[in-house]
């Protein structure tokens, strides 16, 4: 029983964790009234998937070391749950690992605007420049090479 509760505090503690890391830095926002320098398109997927599934493979195997004998499939299970929802907040929270749509970094260099929705993207704001993007502004509709 008391590794049971000791568990569950665990679950707790950590999703208490991963709702104000996610409250705290969100990845997409509006541009209206905010300064950033420019968007870009990324694929839904790629913002924290790959770090969810990371997170949920190495807490099944700590929970199937760490649980105790006859309790190891659960424990597997929880640590699991418990490492995919924290690798998924930190995937998701990670600006360095944002792959940018074809490499495209948009500029807003005649003010900010809501970018056009595209399918199975989602826009990101920077406020300052990635290295080593093809950079282009919008301008009356139109799309320019950004020098």
């Amino acid at each position: 029983m008391i590794r049971l509760a000791s568990v569950r505090m665990i679950t707790l503690a950590t999703g208490a964790a991963a709702l104000s890391l996610g409250a705290m830095t969100p990845l997409a926002a509006s541009a209206q009234g905010a300064r950033y320098d420019g968007y870009c398109y990324v694929k839904k997927e790629d913002l924290a998937g790959k770090d969810a599934a990371i997170g949920a493979a190495a807490g099944a195997i700590a929970g199937g070391l760490l649980g105790k004998k006859g309790d190891k499939t659960k424990s597997a299970v929880i640590g699991g749950a418990v490492g995919g929802a924290a690798g998924y907040v930190v995937g998701k929270n990670s600006h360095e690992k944002i792959r940018c749509r074809g490499a495209n970094y948009y500029v807003f260099k005649h003010g900010s605007y809501e970018p056009a929705p595209r399918a199975d993207h989602k826009v990101v704001y920077f406020e300052t420049r990635p290295a080593g993007m093809n950079y282009w502004y919008i301008y009356k509709g139109k799309t320019y090479r950004y020098h």
